[in-house]
């Protein structure tokens, strides 16, 4: 339309020059007047194209914005032209999929990883711990039948060596899956983690729950306890560590503060980076974004750090 208007406006002026003007001082006017219209075409398709591509264009730098481990950003889809409408639908229900099966990919990923955990721990527990068992009870024999000092000496030393080993077998096999948390639940579980030997006193307040937690976020929110409690005692140097689970608007929270030396938030990255631990956050966050939550960190150098995790919970969990 505005090239056929332009078109048409010369249209009706190259006659009106041509009679108005003579033969000489025609040309310049017509040369003028083909000019003015080229250029006229030129501005009045770039205008327009540019006005019709600036949709894809959009679509283009969202398509540019994806990246795996991100929430993905969705397109509006109120586009005036049919065409684009149906390509952002699609994209976003694409989108949609990923998105899904990458939770879903995840959650095999970790439930895997948990059961793996689980067998070792049995294992550790079962067979090793017996057999430690077993060879100190054989040394608590020998001991009753030797009366060398010396020798009892050298088999006391035998014996507290086993008996520190079967300790740190117990230990190992409580921090990859602690027996209490397949049993008793979330709240026996967290009592016994915060019972364990550590740099910090650990006080734990519970409120508003009643029942045994859909597994996936019982495992969840231990884990997370587990690594924010690891990290007060590790890199904070933190000496009270209050552990704070309750439910609060539909969802279950659970927080952990220290009163440790603290960090600064910013310094982390929003992707992890081979190399760099960042003290399990990428973990933590991604058992809370795999159940649909939320995880914050909360810190600043010499005031502590405070971890707060937000899962969504059905009603009948909650009392």
């Amino acid at each position: 339309m505005a090239n056929s208007a332009i078109i048409a406006a010369g249209a009706i002026s190259g006659p009106l020059i041509t009679l108005n003007f003579s033969g000489r001082t025609r040309l310049p006017f017509l040369l003028g007047l083909l000019a003015i219209g080229l250029v006229a075409i030129l501005v009045a398709n770039f205008l327009i194209l540019r006005l019709a591509f600036k949709p894809i264009r959009e679509l283009e730098s969202t398509m540019s914005a994806v990246q795996p481990g991100l929430d993905e950003p969705r397109v509006h889809a109120n586009f005036s032209d049919p065409d684009l409408r149906r390509i952002a639908t699609v994209f976003n229900s694409m989108l949609d999929r990923l998105e899904h099966e990458r939770h879903v990919s995840a959650q095999r990923v970790l439930q895997a990883q948990e059961r793996e955990r689980q067998r070792v721990a049995r294992e550790l527990h079962d067979q090793t711990g017996q057999a430690l068992t077993h060879e100190i009870i054989s040394l608590d024999l020998l001991l009753e039948r030797t009366g060398d000092v010396k020798a009892r000496q050298q088999l006391e030393a035998v014996k507290r060596t086993l008996e520190e080993t079967l300790e740190e077998v117990h230990r190992m096999s409580q921090d990859l899956r602690p027996s209490v948390l397949d049993d008793l639940g979330l709240v026996p579980a967290l009592r016994t983690l915060a019972k364990q030997p550590s740099g910090a006193q650990v006080a734990l307040q519970v409120d508003g729950l009643r029942d045994r937690l859909p597994a996936p976020i019982e495992t969840a929110l231990y884990r997370i306890a587990q690594e924010a409690l690891t990290n007060a005692n590790k890199y904070a140097k933190a000496s009270h560590v209050n552990i704070d689970l309750r439910f609060l608007d539909g969802h279950v929270r659970l927080r952990v503060r220290d009163d440790g030396v603290g960090f600064d938030p910013g310094s982390i990255p929003e992707r992890e980076e081979p190399g760099r631990a960042g003290l399990g956050i990428f973990g933590m966050r991604e058992r809370a974004t795999l159940l649909r939550g939320t995880l914050e960190i909360h810190s600043a150098p010499l005031k502590g750090t405070e971890v707060v995790a937000k899962l969504p919970l059905e009603d009948n969990h909650v009392g």
